[in-house]
């Protein structure tokens, strides 16, 4: 079913567990199936329920994961993209790993005490799991922006501190000018100023003084990590036609994706995955 791209539940939604026995099961007798050529990069969408990080994934790889409105994904889905004979030289992997998440400061969850503890050991996982991962902010929700910048800064640094750099991208979605990119920068130097002060914060929490700013936890640039994309329907669905618009900025926001995927040193297979997944569940 995995070669098929089908989506399998890699966190379960219900007990917050890692059927690490399962996932260690299926994913190891798929490495002895492909004959060990199972080399892989991992892309994983990380944001609020409801900003549309599945329909952003099915969008740019032309996969399936399930969409609706409120929380359609429950804790969280990978599913392989076997890569073409006459890319796998360039990007040097076989497979891409496509990781969805559910929802951060999802409200059916947000009653329960240890709610910001689950969205944190969440991020920390995927991100730790991932080569790069795309944060999802819907331009509306900016309340929720400063908790979800938290805690992503959270996971970045406890993977800088076992020596592990991922790359990252920061999606705007639902922006009613596409042409903002270039006339705002004003706002991209706001969200450096939150990143900035979210990674004091972090910092301060995880006791590591040395990191005062988020470029210290990564390479970021405020004008090649942020895009902007319009929003998918033009009106109030169902009646409202879908915008051309959110297909040719998500077409190239990939573009930019492929390439960090090309420049990704490491060289792991399903074997490795197996060994950072219970690595990360650790953090």
């Amino acid at each position: 079913m995995l070669l098929d791209g089908f989506p399998i539940e890699l966190v379960d939604g219900d007990a917050s567990n890692i059927p690490l026995k399962w996932i260690s099961a299926v994913l190891t007798q798929l490495h002895s199936l492909v004959q060990n050529k199972s080399k892989i990069r991992v892309v994983t969408v990380l944001g609020v329920q409801g900003t549309g990080k599945s329909t952003l994934l099915n969008t740019m790889f032309g996969v399936q994961f399930a969409v609706s409105s409120g929380r359609c994904t429950r804790g969280a889905f990978m599913l392989l993209i076997k890569v073409n004979e006459d890319l796998k030289e360039e990007l040097k992997c076989d497979f891409i790993m496509v990781i969805d998440t559910e929802g951060l400061k999802s409200p059916e969850l947000s009653q329960l005490d240890d709610s910001y503890e689950h969205d944190n050991e969440l991020a920390t996982l995927v991100i730790g799991l991932s080569d790069v991962t795309i944060i999802n902010i819907a331009m509306e929700n900016s309340t929720d922006m400063k908790d979800i910048l938290q805690i992503v800064v959270h996971a970045f640094i406890r993977m800088k501190e076992v020596g592990k750099k991922t790359k990252c991208h920061f999606v705007h979605q639902n922006v009613s000018d596409i042409s903002v990119h270039d006339n705002n920068m004003r706002a991209r130097k706001k969200l450096l100023e939150q990143l900035d002060e979210m990674t004091q914060a972090a910092a301060r929490m995880e006791k590591k003084e040395n990191i005062t700013k988020f470029t210290d936890v990564m390479d970021y640039d405020p004008d090649t990590n942020n895009w902007y994309i319009p929003g998918l329907w033009q009106g109030t669905p169902p009646m409202a036609p879908v915008n051309a618009g959110y297909s040719e900025a998500v077409y190239e926001f990939k573009k930019r994706l492929m390439k960090d995927l090309r420049k990704c040193l490491r060289n792991d297979d399903l074997t490795h995955f197996l060994f950072g997944q219970k690595a990360c569940g650790s953090l």
